[in-house]
C-alpha cells in the first residue's frame, strides 16, 4: 500500500508489534494529519490508496463508487465498478460553484459544468450553457489517466483547474455515455468535493469506521408484508393493513379500533417496533358476493333515495380469478361523502401521537381495492361501468380532501402517500406535498407506458375517464415513495429474479426511489432462498442506507468545547422520511458525559454524502480517555434507533466514530 498518514520515528520492535495486533484485531482506522482530506495517491490502476477516503457517490450499474482526493498539485478522481467501458467514460466538473453557469449536463440535477474530461482528453466550456461548445486543454498523460474494466484513476492539475485550498468542485461521471450508468444516480445533485485548506489548531484526528454490507433491518424502509399475519422470515420494519369501512364502523358512529387492531396484531408489531401502512377501503373484491361498506351506510343511501351502489361479478378474467366479485360504492352520494369525512377524522384523531403506530397512510377509499380505478369500465357486451362508475375530480378530490385536512398536521409521525398523480398531491389548501407509491411496482409497461406509473408522475397523463391529470415530478425529493410488487407471487419472482426481470427492478428502483414494498412482497421466502441474494441487494438500496465515512477532531483539546465534524454518506436511493434529530456524543464507562443535537435535516439527506458539525462542552470533564459517538434519536423515546452500517455499534444503539484524550 501507498503511504498515507502520519510520519514519524518508533523503535523497529514496537513496528513489529503494531502490525501482528492488527492483523490479528483490526480496528476502524485512525490518521493524524495535519491537511484532513488530502492524500497521497498514485495513479497506477491500484485503488489500495485510496482506503479510508470516502465516497462522494454510489450506484448500482457499473460505475458504482465516485471518490475524489487532492495535494498541492493535482485534483485525483477514482471510479471504481464492474463492468465499466474501456472505450467511452467521462467526468464532468463544476469548478466555479455556480450551478447556472456553464454547461448544463443532461440526467442529474443543475450541473452548470466548466470542466469536461472525457477518456484522457481534457476539455473547457465555450457555450451558452445549453450548446454543445468545447475547447481542448490538454490530453493526460499515462501517469494522470488509467482505465480498466473496475478501475478509473485520474490525476488533473489544479493550476489548470483553477482550483486550490478552500475550493470547491461538483464531480459526476457518466459511463459509455449512458442515461443509466452514471455516478450520481439520474436526477441527483453532483456532490461537492472540497480541498480542505491546512487546520490552524495543529494536528487533526481522523477516524474511519469500518463499513458493513449488510442489508440493515431499519424504520419505515424495506418489506411490508399484511399485518394480519406474523409469521415472517424476512426481518422487516413496517406491515401494510388495509381495512374496510365494514369492519372499522360497523354501526352507525362506532369506530371499532380495537376490532381492527387486535385482526392487523397491532401490539404484536408495537412490541417488534413494526409500524403499519394504513388503507382505507371502500371495495375489495374476492370470490363472493359481498359489500365492504357497512350496512347501515348501505341502508341510509336507500332510505334516503340515493342509489348505494353497484353489485358486480366480472367474468372477463382482467381482475383475476377469485378477485372478480364485489361491490362499488356510488361514490357520488352526498350522504357517503359526508360519513367518509367523519371516518377519515376519528382515524386521524385517534392516533395522532408522536408514538402513533401508523406511519403511512395511503390515501385509498376509491375504485377496486381502493386503487383509484373501478375495472373494466366496458363490459364485454359494451356495457357502461361494467363493475362500478369511478368518480371525476370533482367527486374524487373531496375524498382526497378529507385525508389532507385530517392528517396535515401529523407530518412528524404520519405522513399521506396518494396512487395517482393529481392536483391535489401538490397543490392543496394546507400546503401538503403527498407522497405516492406504485402498486404495480416492477412491471414494465405499467412503469414506461404513456398512462404508466412513472412516466403520469413525472409528465401528466389522461386517466381511465378523460381527465388530464398533471404531473407530480420528482415528488421523492422531499416525499417518500412506495408501492408494491405486480402480479402476486409471479410477478413478484419474476422481479427479483437475476437477468432481464432483477435488472429491471434495479432501473425502477433508481428512477421512482422507493422506501418500501408491500404487501406483496418477499418477506414470507425463507431466509436463504434462492433469490436471497438479489433480495438483499434491493432492500440494501430502497430507502435510506446510512455510513458513517469519517470522523475528524482535534487531537488536542484548545479550549471548553470539543469542535467535531462527521461525514455520512448515504447509499441508499431515498431521504429518511421524519426530521429526527441526530447527536453526537462524548462517552466514558458507557455513560453519556456530553452530547449535542446538531442541525441535521434528515429529510433533505438524498443520495451522496452529508457532513454535520458539532461543539461539545469538555470545560468540566475530568481528564482521561472518552469515546466519540453518534446518534439517530427517536423523538417519542429519545433512544438511538437507527442502525448506520458501520461495526461499533454501541449496546444502546449509538455507534463509536473515534476516540478522544482530555
Amino acid at each position: 500500500m501507498k503511504a498515507r498518514g502520519i510520519h514519524w520515528k518508533q523503535p523497529f520492535a514496537l513496528i513489529i508489534m503494531t502490525a501482528i495486533l492488527l492483523a490479528l484485531f483490526p480496528f476502524p482506522r485512525f490518521t493524524w494529519s495535519a491537511e484532513a482530506a488530502s492524500a497521497s495517491i498514485v495513479v497506477d490502476g491500484d485503488p489500495s490508496d485510496w482506503e479510508g477516503i470516502p465516497a462522494l457517490s454510489t450506484n448500482t450499474g457499473t460505475a458504482q463508487i465516485l471518490k475524489a482526493s487532492h495535494d498541492d498539485k493535482n485534483l485525483y478522481l477514482l471510479v471504481q465498478g464492474s463492468g465499466l467501458s474501456t472505450t467511452m467514460g467521462s467526468f464532468w466538473l463544476n469548478t466555479d460553484g455556480n450551478a447556472s453557469t456553464g454547461y448544463q449536463a443532461f440526467g442529474w440535477g443543475t450541473t452548470g459544468v466548466e470542466w469536461l474530461l472525457e477518456n484522457q482528453t481534457l476539455y473547457r466550456y465555450s457555450g451558452n450553457g445549453s450548446s454543445w461548445s468545447w475547447n481542448f486543454s490538454s490530453s493526460l498523460t499515462s501517469s494522470q489517466y488509467v482505465r480498466s474494466s473496475s478501475v478509473i484513476e485520474a490525476a488533473i492539475p489544479l493550476s489548470t483547474l483553477g482550483l486550490g485550498e478552500g475550493s470547491s468542485v461538483s464531480i459526476g461521471y457518466l459511463d459509455n455515455n449512458s442515461d443509466m450508468l452514471r455516478l450520481p444516480a439520474q436526477n441527483q445533485p453532483l456532490p461537492v468535493y472540497t480541498l480542505q485548506a491546512h487546520h490552524p489548531g495543529g494536528n487533526m484526528i481522523e477516524f474511519y469506521p469500518t463499513e458493513l454490507n449488510d442489508p440493515l433491518n431499519n424504520p419505515f424502509k424495506g418489506w411490508a408484508p399484511s399485518a394480519k399475519s406474523t409469521n415472517y422470515p424476512q426481518p422487516h420494519r413496517l406491515v401494510y393493513a388495509g381495512v374496510t369501512w365494514k369492519e372499522f364502523e360497523p354501526t352507525k358512529g362506532n369506530y371499532d379500533f380495537s376490532a381492527i387492531e387486535a385482526s392487523n396484531h397491532f401490539d404484536y408489531w408495537k412490541s417488534r417496533g413494526v409500524k403499519v401502512i394504513l388503507r382505507f377501503i371502500l371495495d375489495s373484491p374476492s370470490g363472493v358476493a359481498h359489500r365492504d361498506i357497512p350496512d347501515w351506510l348501505y341502508n341510509d343511501m336507500a332510505s334516503l333515495g340515493q342509489s348505494p351502489g353497484k353489485a358486480y361479478r366480472d367474468d372477463t378474467g382482467g381482475m383475476g380469478a377469485g378477485n372478480n366479485t364485489g361491490f362499488s360504492p356510488n361514490y357520488s352520494s352526498d350522504y357517503l361523502i359526508a360519513r367518509h369525512k367523519l371516518a377519515i377524522e376519528a382515524i386521524a384523531d385517534h392516533y395522532d401521537s408522536p408514538d402513533s403506530p401508523i406511519a403511512f397512510v395511503q390515501i385509498g377509499s376509491l375504485g377496486h381495492w381502493a386503487e383509484f380505478h373501478t375495472w373494466p369500465y366496458v363490459g364485454p357486451n359494451g356495457e357502461s361501468n361494467y363493475t362500478g362508475a369511478f368518480p371525476p375530480n370533482s367527486i374524487s378530490n373531496q375524498y382526497i380532501q378529507h385525508y389532507i385536512d385530517a392528517f396535515a398536521d401529523q407530518e412528524d409521525h404520519t405522513q399521506l402517500l396518494i396512487r395517482r398523480s393529481v392536483e391535489l398531491a401538490k397543490n392543496n389548501n394546507k400546503g401538503l406535498i403527498l407522497g405516492m407509491y406504485n402498486d404495480v411496482f416492477g412491471d414494465q409497461p405499467s412503469f414506461d407506458s404513456d398512462w404508466g406509473w412513472y412516466t403520469g408522475t413525472q409528465n401528466g397523463y389522461w386517466d381511465d375517464i378523460g381527465q388530464q391529470q398533471p404531473a407530480h415530478a420528482n415528488f421523492w425529493d422531499t416525499r417518500v415513495s412506495g408501492g408494491e410488487f405486480y402480479g402476486g407471487a409471479y410477478g413478484m419472482n419474476a422481479a427479483l429474479t437475476s437477468g432481464s426481470g432483477f435488472n429491471e427492478t434495479l432501473r425502477q428502483t433508481e428512477l421512482s426511489k422507493p422506501s418500501w414494498l408491500g404487501p406483496n412482497s418477499p418477506a414470507s421466502l425463507a431466509v436463504g432462498n434462492p433469490l436471497q441474494g438479489n433480495i438483499d441487494t434491493l432492500k440494501k438500496r430502497m430507502g435510506y442506507h446510512f455510513v458513517v465515512n469519517k470522523a475528524a477532531y482535534p487531537q488536542v483539546n484548545s479550549g471548553s468545547t470539543l469542535e467535531v465534524s462527521v461525514t455520512v454518506e448515504n447509499k441508499g436511493v431515498q431521504h429518511f422520511p421524519f426530521n429526527w434529530p441526530l447527536e453526537i456524543q462524548l462517552r466514558s464507562g458507557g455513560q453519556i458525559v456530553a452530547r449535542q443535537t446538531t442541525s441535521a435535516d434528515l429529510t433533505t439527506w438524498r443520495t451522496g454524502q452529508h457532513t454535520v458539525t458539532g461543539s461539545l462542552p469538555t470545560n468540566t470533564l475530568p481528564s482521561g480517555t472518552y469515546e466519540l459517538a453518534i446518534a439517530i434519536l427517536d423523538p417519542s423515546t429519545n433512544q438511538p434507533a437507527i442502525d448506520f452500517a458501520n461495526t461499533n455499534r454501541l449496546s444502546d444503539g449509538a455507534y463509536k466514530v473515534g476516540s478522544w484524550t482530555k
